[in-house]
């Protein structure tokens, strides 16, 4: 009988440090183990994907089109990128990707979107237009940011003008 309860208190060590493991992940989202995950991401010309674009961000734990998500991107080694959510396919979230990169600014490739809580720094961003990434909803890290309404119409008028969405 002591050597079960040893056991018993052993795995109840265990299941301390699981638990606290899992709560640290619960009250940090983004947590560092997450971070370094890189996300499966598909990267698509955006005139292969057209879809209806419309404005509907809505905190209500499912990613819509206007708000602003962060992804980790595969590369070495893995970073955390935002992007402007357009729509979804599915179980995946399209989106383009943000950049606060001023070499975009004469890029006819690249929209400005102006400064949002989507850049720490606070420099003026562009969003990628060509390119659509593909990502599952599950690999995407949620803050409760969104882009303006005027600043989304912009990027839906270009993607209607130039590459077929409706």
């Amino acid at each position: 009988m002591p050597r079960k309860f040893r056991r018993s208190r052993s795995r109840g060590g265990s299941l301390d440090q699981g638990l606290a493991m899992l709560g640290e992940r619960l009250a940090n989202p983004v947590s560092q183990h997450r971070a370094k995950l890189a996300a499966r991401v598909r990267v698509q010309p955006t005139s292969n994907v057209p879809r209806n674009i419309y404005y509907a961000p809505d905190m209500d734990g499912n990613t819509e089109p206007g708000e602003v998500v962060w992804v980790t991107v595969p590369s070495q080694p893995p970073s955390e990128r935002s992007m402007l959510v357009v729509g979804r396919e599915h179980h995946d979230v399209l989106g383009l990707l943000i950049s606060p990169g001023a070499q975009h600014a004469d890029d006819s490739r690249w929209l400005g979107i102006g400064a949002g809580e989507w850049d720490a720094s606070g420099a003026p961003c562009w969003v990628r237009l060509d390119k659509t990434l593909l990502v599952p909803e599950t690999d995407v890290h949620r803050r409760g940011t969104t882009v303006p309404r005027p600043r989304f119409d912009r990027v839906a008028t270009r993607l209607r003008d130039h590459f077929d969405w409706t």
